[in-house]
């Protein structure tokens, strides 16, 4: 389930934004509730199938790597011990520079892996979503370069996928393509789920790098407020065709719309 909290829309039309607002001195980085268990047995699973596919590291980032259990709260625990004791992913990032990705523990990804991912700079890492570089890219190494210690902030990012499977890496794209043409106006409630992250960024205070956290939520349509389907409604009716594609809601946006119209109200 997804907490009220984290529920991406408060208008009925898609917007680009980045979002982004400090946590309070109440809000955790890491968070555990009655789907922890669960999702720490598919991680444990997932690491003894492929280890070396759901976590990676550059050399040079091992002191960032440390640096992650003190930031965390976390005294003497490995990165990778902390990638699989909690739900969330973990990346580290460099703060200056091209900002590159250096370290992962990168279970319960969206449509990509650490294989494509690792060592390539933030900007060229997000290319491939419609309209980041222009709108995006600037306000996020902004961010990245002035993030202070002991300041965490938090965004949140959302897609919907005819699955509630956590990892949707990218060895599973075949198979999503596949699970995707059962998705009809009749079963798009049940079939198909709003998946949210939760992402936190936290600066590393010796390294100059940043902590990145995900945790992910999903919920089925058929399970969400009817205030909540009438603002998903609204934010699919105006998603621009580009944004869609690369959210890879197109194969299935007609059925959803049709099953939310006569469903939201």
């Amino acid at each position: 389930m997804i907490p009220l909290q984290y529920f991406p829309f408060s208008t009925p039309r898609f917007e680009l934004r980045l979002g982004v607002t400090p946590l309070s001195a109440g809000q955790s980085i890491l968070e555990r509730n009655e789907a922890t268990a669960e999702e720490l047995r598919e991680k444990q699973k997932l690491l003894a199938e492929m280890p070396e596919y759901y976590q990676q590291a550059l050399p040079g980032s091992e002191g960032a790597q440390r640096e992650v259990s003190d930031v965390l709260g976390l005294p003497g625990q490995t990165f990778a011990e902390i990638g699989a004791a909690y739900s969330e992913d973990f990346l580290i990032l460099r703060a200056g520079g091209d900002q590159e990705l250096i370290a992962g523990h990168l279970c319960f990804a969206n449509g990509w892996c650490l294989d494509e991912k690792m060592g390539r700079p933030l900007l060229d890492i997000h290319t491939p979503v419609p309209g980041y570089a222009e709108k995006l890219g600037a306000p996020t190494r902004s961010l990245l370069e002035r993030l202070k210690p002991g300041r965490p902030v938090g965004r949140l990012n959302w897609s919907m996928k005819p699955t509630n499977r956590l990892d949707l890496s990218s060895r599973w794209n075949d198979w999503l393509r596949f699970v995707i043409c059962d998705v009809t106006p009749e079963n798009a409630g049940e079939r198909c789920f709003l998946r949210v992250e939760r992402q936190t960024l936290t600066a590393l205070p010796e390294s100059a790098c940043v902590l990145f956290t995900i945790h992910t939520y999903q919920q089925a349509l058929a399970t969400l407020a009817t205030e909540h389907k009438a603002l998903l409604q609204g934010v699919l009716e105006t998603i621009p065709p580009g944004m869609a594609d690369y959210k890879g809601l197109t194969p299935v946006l007609g059925s959803t719309l049709r099953w939310l119209r006569d469903n939201s109200q």
